[in-house]
């Protein structure tokens, strides 16, 4: 498969002598100058730019400066005629330029300087496949320790109601077939709407309260306009897990939870009454959510405790 090199000039000449030579090698695609190489740049594949320096409206180095930003693998070599240093010195800051040849060119020559810069493209692309591949791979592993921790947690409640309360139990154990369905559903999505993952934590909510009944308070106040934000599946549902977990949930000492939005965040606090010792705590719960979420922002999970208030922020990402 041949690569894409686009070529700018503003003399129609040397346009027509680039592509007599160097056809038979690349695809070549032509521009008279800044803006139309920018527009054929949205319209094609393009693996390198040649720029010549010295056209009117829009320099070499002006064009390969508007572009690295959109396009940063795109490889950009300068081609000019001129020997101003500062213009050398320019194009290699501003528009981070793979090469800076002289004209006239030696087409051989030439020629070796774009197979070099396209093997250096070529791997930095494959690199960057096995990079995602890599990371999809890490995402799977973080995914599927969700399901037997969520288990885990719910066969323990379960547990403590079949002694106490079997009828409770048996309704419960119908609960959650549903809702563990329904999580199936759910699992194999990197991403989830605020919405789907209020539905799933509603749900679970109703089993805790099933145990819990008015010693768990639970408050949700999110703004509609928020609820086609997206954020990891059950990244909700593992925060309102963990307050139920290391907190005392009594009559006398009642937990209470709010869940809010504010700005690109989702807020749940609640009343700091933590248990002495957590048997069944492995600590997977958050720190697979950090990780899930550094796989698709940089925004950082925040967690932090105030006198008697706990407090998580997770991070809402607007829907593309």
């Amino acid at each position: 498969m041949k690569f894409s090199v686009l070529y700018v000039d503003d003399e129609k000449d040397n346009l027509l002598a680039f592509k007599a030579v160097f056809r038979r090698h690349y695809n070549i695609f032509l521009a008279e100058g800044g803006e139309e190489a920018i527009e054929l740049l949205k319209e094609h594949e393009i693996d390198l730019v040649v720029s010549d320096q010295i056209m009117p409206k829009m320099t070499g180095v002006e064009l390969l400066e508007r572009i690295k930003d959109e396009y940063p693998d795109l490889i950009r070599i300068v081609l000019t005629g001129y020997s101003d240093m500062q213009a050398i010195i320019d194009a290699i800051n501003k528009g981070q330029i793979y090469h800076y040849m002289n004209k006239p060119y030696n087409p051989n020559e030439f020629k070796i300087v774009m197979d070099k810069a396209l093997e250096t493209y070529s791997l930095r692309m494959r690199n960057k496949t096995l990079e995602r591949e890599n990371i999809h791979a890490q995402f799977e592993i973080l995914k599927n320790q969700i399901n037997p921790h969520f288990l885990f947690n719910s066969m323990n409640i379960l547990s403590a109601l079949i002694p106490t309360n079997p009828d409770k139990a048996l309704s419960f154990t119908r609960k959650f077939s549903k809702l563990y369905r329904s999580m199936l559903d759910l699992k194999p999505q990197p991403v989830i709407s605020l919405r789907e993952e209020l539905d799933f934590v509603n749900t679970y909510i109703y089993l805790q309260k099933m145990r819990f009944e008015d010693s768990l308070q639970v408050n949700v106040n999110i703004s509609n306009d928020k609820m086609t934000y997206v954020l990891p599946p059950f990244a909700l549902q593992i925060l309102v897990e963990n307050t139920v977990k290391h907190n005392v949930v009594s009559e006398d000492t009642p937990l209470k939870v709010n869940i809010f939005d504010e700005g690109e965040y989702l807020y749940v606090s609640n009343n700091l009454q933590r248990r002495g010792y957590v048997e069944d705590s492995t600590g997977l719960g958050l720190k697979n959510l950090k990780e899930r979420y550094k796989m698709i922002t940089e925004a950082p999970v925040l967690l932090q405790s105030k006198e008697d208030i706990f407090l998580a922020k997770i991070p809402l990402i607007p829907e593309d």
